[in-house]
């Protein structure tokens, strides 16, 4: 019996045991279930609001698009230009150390030439002595630089005028220092050009050797004989070089970083080392289209001027310079304004990727200023508006005159057409039968006729007296004669009435003096 109750107890323990796992099983994977059940509702909920996020962005965007129709979040947060990459980083590179290296005579840099290539993609760059590959180094020497600017700036494109040339060169094989043909050929400020590189560094050197050997076309128009010869091609090309130092970023004032992170729309293309050299050519170009064209516009100015009779009268005092059409050394600061202006925003503003680019967009510009020169002096030929309105004045003033003598004729000849008043005693001219119709007058014969008629009227002005007691008298014998019109009575004539009759149809008012009758005397018994 007792072994039986362990049994049975023991059988009910593991069956209670049993038990109360199921449950905690039971419990578990209903609190799984729970827990799987909260993490889909709290993804459901994440998705809710990422959805309602991207709606209140999308229409935050498209509302500020509304309000600025060429603006979005996305042309908020992008980029306007690109950054320069490394390449266009290491050419930019370059270009600062060569402006910031201060130019004096003896000065030799120098690096290994390791053929990366980098290197290779600059061998034909103008600050670089030849011999590069068979020396293994690539030098940049003030010395090289100098003779090659006087050689072919000073030397050589003169000697098919001058015949046999001396080069000058001494022992050494340097050009002479000091020199005129550094002021007058090159146009430096002194004999001694080292001192107008302080401000351009070697680029500012290296930029005019590529000019003189490679761009001579340009060079030639600041000689004597060009269109530009009024500024001094030395300093014109130093004044170039840091004024594309400024858009480049290179000049002392601006921090490495900062012009390696600059965004230009240019940078792109300036992975091409030409770049620099093309913009430099280019520019210079530039300059001296705008000192033709300055020189055209004054030219249209003046003719303005003569047009309105400022110059007309040879007694006025003219200043010297008023007058002058001719450009001058000093209009070179309107000169560079003008063609920075036109570099910075319309050449490099355009944001050319390549070279082939940026000559494509320069020939267009300089096809654009030629025609805005063109409607300026087309203008300038027209006459000034005090002048146009003056022209405009008389010619109304003369139509409406003609108008008037016209109309002055047409009523003339109109009232020489009209009979003159003979209030019925008038008897018909000869040749004309009674109860037939006057004839017209030839037009001569009314001209006459009215010529007399305004003749008669103008010397009766003084019997105006006369004439209504005139006019008043031959009433009264009208009446006497034919009677009132409203009276229906016969008029008995006798032979006295008869002979009165007769002799009253020969008066008019309009007669002569001599033709005239005397009334009184006639109608006295």
């Amino acid at each position: 019996t007792t072994t039986t109750t362990a049994t049975t107890t023991t059988t009910t323990a593991t069956a209670t045991s049993i038990n109360n796992d199921t449950k905690d099983q039971t419990n578990n994977s209903n609190g799984s279930t729970a827990n799987k059940n909260n993490m889909e509702q709290l993804s459901k909920a994440t998705k809710a609001v990422s959805r309602f996020s991207a709606m209140a962005i999308g229409n935050t965007g498209r509302a500020i698009g509304n309000l600025l129709p060429t603006t979005t979040i996305q042309n908020l947060t992008q980029r306007k230009y690109t950054l320069p990459d490394k390449t266009v980083a290491s050419q930019v590179l370059m270009y600062r150390q060569l402006l910031h290296t201060k130019c004096r005579p003896g000065l030799r840099l120098s690096r290994p030439y390791q053929a990366t290539d980098a290197q290779k993609a600059v061998l034909h760059m103008p600050w670089w002595e030849q011999g590069i590959e068979d020396s293994g180094k690539m030098v940049i020497s003030y010395d090289n630089l100098i003779v090659r600017l006087w050689m072919n700036g000073a030397i050589m494109p003169f000697s098919d005028l001058m015949g046999d040339v001396q080069t000058l060169i001494d022992d050494k094989g340097m050009p002479p220092i000091p020199h005129p043909h550094w002021v007058d050929r090159l146009g430096f400020q002194q004999h001694d050009p080292v001192t107008d590189f302080r401000s351009g560094g070697v680029l500012s050197l290296a930029m005019m050797v590529h000019m003189v050997e490679s761009c001579m076309p340009t060079v030639k128009r600041f000689y004597d004989g060009g269109d530009a010869q009024v500024l001094p091609f030395g300093i014109t090309s130093i004044n170039v070089t840091d004024m594309l130092a400024k858009f480049l970023m290179l000049a002392k004032n601006v921090d490495r970083m900062e012009a390696l992170m600059s965004q230009k729309p240019f940078w792109r293309m300036f992975a091409d080392p030409n770049a620099i050299l093309a913009v430099q050519d280019i520019a210079m170009n530039m300059m001296c289209d705008v000192v033709v064209e300055l020189k055209r516009e004054k030219t249209a100015k003046r003719i303005n001027r003569t047009d309105a009779g400022n110059e007309n009268d040879a007694t006025q005092p003219k200043m010297p310079m008023e007058d002058a059409d001719e450009v001058t050394v000093f209009d070179f600061p309107q000169i560079l304004e003008k063609t920075e202006r036109r570099v910075r925003d319309d050449l490099l503003g355009a944001g050319p990727s390549t070279v082939d680019e940026l000559k494509s967009i320069a020939g267009r510009l300089r096809l654009r200023y030629q025609a805005q020169i063109e409607a300026k002096e087309w203008r300038a030929e027209l006459p000034p508006p005090r002048e146009q309105l003056r022209q405009a004045t008389g010619q109304a003033v003369s139509t409406a005159t003609n108008a008037a003598a016209g109309m002055l004729e047409r009523i003339k000849s109109n009232t020489s057409k009209l009979a003159p008043p003979n209030f019925g005693l008038a008897r018909p001219k000869q040749g004309e039968e009674e109860g037939e119709e006057p004839k017209q007058a030839t037009q001569e014969e009314s001209a006459k006729e009215a010529s007399e008629t305004m003749n008669q009227t103008e010397d009766s002005n003084d019997d105006d007296d006369d004439k209504v007691e005139e006019r008043s008298k031959a009433k009264t014998i009208e009446e006497m004669l034919f009677g009132d019109d409203n009276d229906s009575s016969d008029v008995l004539v006798d032979d006295a009435t008869k002979e009165v009759m007769s002799a009253a149809a020969n008066f008019s008012i309009d007669d002569d003096d001599d033709d005239e009758v005397d009334l009184d005397q006639m109608l006295s018994p």
